[in-house]
């Protein structure tokens, strides 16, 4: 009868899949304190739990009849199994009716049945106290698993969200030793192949062997640390296979404990190759979509420069090709005649020259960067040194210069500066008419600097005007006039170089302007200087 009901109990219990718990990260202990921790204690604390009930089931037995004894003992039954497991709860249900036998069936303290019906109230008890005691113990191992399977997740969707982040292999490798290692309690090595498909190490790591990361990327297989071919390895290699191919190798190294064999561990860690394998395929493909931009990008500035160039380059050729086939029929030439058209030939020559200039300055702007050669210098001075070169392109027009006397020095590299304008009142001569007036202002507001260059002419063909400081844009891009959209690219390289900024506005009802924000600093002490 016994054994039925423990069979019973089994079969109860042992319904359905089995809920034990496992955790990602175990502590490696000894055996004999894992048999104590997981058998000795429980059985202990149940032990003392049941003796416990029995004295409460002495006091109350003068109050209640020996039917609602049973109930106490099966309610601590199920206490049991609730917070001490199956063993537990069983060897509770053992301990409970022998409780009840020894001390409230007559003859009393003794295990002997006076009366045969108990043997039916004792195999029923014990089974009843088996079967809900299983069952409690169960429902209590699916509570468990249920909190670790939410670990589990959350662990991955942090995981997941941190790799969606990363848009470097660096930043998956520093995730993987950072965020990974942690979660299974092992050293983690992340496998890499570089340009020539040869693996590397993302990290340094010396617990990493190189063959058998090899064989793993080969054959996009599992080895090392209890798989085969390698199973004697210290370290477990995994490869993370993504959907196009294998992206690297993970390499998992049990230091003070194993590395994790658990199926539900197993799961997890096949989960975080799957999420690491898709992040380096992620990163590698916007790797490939930028080198395509670079290349395609390259190409059209490329076609732009030529189709630009080719153009204005041709046309002062041409012209100083013309003026000195001119010259070389000098009779057929006026009095005067010549010095014109040398004045022509050294204008063409100036335009090409200034054309060759912008376009190597940007060049080397955007490959170098700008170097900046900062000294203090009054504005003033350098307003009238740009207008001075600017006299020829502004000859005719009415131009005036409107700067405060009290204006602080600024620290800038002068030339680049007097570069900044010159190219202003250059575009203001071109696009302006001839009869527009042109006017240099400056105003200070704070710590900033305003520089203003504007022209009373047609203005700006569109509203948004940020597109004429990219290299190559034109406003009037089927305009015959000279340029092929350089001198305003390489003012705002200078500009931002002096950690100022430039925009172009519109202004009412006709005009443009170009507007110069530049940071203004402490200038030195001129006075302290020269006394000393």
């Amino acid at each position: 009868m016994l054994r039925a009901c423990a069979a019973l109990a089994d079969r109860i219990a042992g319904a359905g899949p089995d809920p034990r718990p496992t955790l990602a990260v175990r502590e490696a202990r000894p055996r004999t304190h894992v048999w104590v921790s997981q058998y000795a204690v429980p059985l202990l604390l149940a032990t003392l739990v049941c003796a416990l009930a029995t004295l409460a089931a002495s006091a109350l037995l003068r109050v209640f009849d020996l039917s609602n004894v049973v109930m106490l003992f099966l309610m601590t039954v199920v206490l049991i199994a609730l917070r001490l497991g199956r063993l537990a709860g069983a060897w509770a249900a053992f301990v409970c009716v022998g409780c009840f036998d020894f001390f409230f069936v007559e003859p009393r303290l003794s295990f002997a049945v006076s009366d045969t019906q108990y043997v039916f109230t004792f195999a029923l008890m014990l089974a009843v106290a088996l079967a809900i005691g299983q069952l409690a113990a169960r429902l209590r191992a699916e509570a468990r698993a249920a909190r670790a399977n939410e670990k589990r997740s959350a662990a991955l969707a942090r995981v997941a969200h941190d790799l969606s982040a990363a848009i470097e292999t660096e930043q998956i490798a520093s995730i993987c030793t950072g965020t990974i290692a942690p979660l299974l309690g092992v050293r983690v090595a992340l496998v890499l192949p570089d340009a020539d498909d040869h693996l590397m190490p993302a990290q340094h790591a010396r617990f990493v062997e190189a063959p058998i990361a090899r064989w793993v990327h080969e054959n996009a297989r599992g080895a090392g640390c209890g798989l085969p071919p390698f199973e004697h390895a210290a370290a477990q290699y995994l490869p993370l296979k993504a959907p196009m191919r294998v992206r690297g190798v993970l390499v998992l190294f049990g230091d003070a404990q194993p590395v994790p064999t658990d199926p539900d561990d197993r799961r997890l860690i096949d989960a975080l190759c799957s999420s690491v394998a898709m992040a380096l395929e992620r990163v590698h493909y916007v790797g490939v979509a930028q080198h395509t931009l670079v290349r395609i990008e390259g190409e059209r500035l490329r076609n732009a420069l030529l189709a630009a160039v080719s153009h204005d380059l041709k046309t002062p050729l041409t012209a100083i090709r013309g003026l000195a086939e001119t010259l070389e029929r000098p009779e057929r030439l006026a009095d005067g005649q010549p010095a014109a058209l040398a004045h022509g030939i050294r204008n063409q020559a100036e335009a090409l020259h200034g054309l060759v200039v912008n376009l190597l300055d940007l060049a080397r702007m955007q490959s170098e960067g700008v170097r900046l050669n900062r000294e203090w210098h009054m504005l003033d001075e350098i307003v009238g040194s740009a207008l001075a070169h600017s006299a020829g392109v502004l000859a005719g027009r009415d131009v005036s210069a409107d700067l405060p006397a009290d204006l602080p020095l600024i620290d800038v590299d002068a030339l680049l500066i007097e570069r900044v304008l010159m190219n202003l009142l250059d575009n203001a001569s071109k696009y302006a008419g001839t009869d527009a007036a042109v006017a240099v202002r400056a105003r200070v507001f704070g710590e900033t600097l305003y520089v203003f260059v504007e022209d009373d002419g047609p203005g700006f063909v569109a509203r948004n005007t940020e597109p004429l400081f990219e290299p190559f844009e034109r406003e009037r891009k089927e305009s015959s006039i000279s340029g092929v959209g350089l001198g305003l690219a390489l003012c705002r390289s200078i500009v931002n170089a002096h950690g100022g900024s430039i925009r172009a506005v519109p202004l009412d009802p006709h005009g443009a302007r170009f507007e110069i924000r530049l940071p203004l600093g402490a200038p030195p002490d001129i006075e302290h200087e020269s006394r000393t």
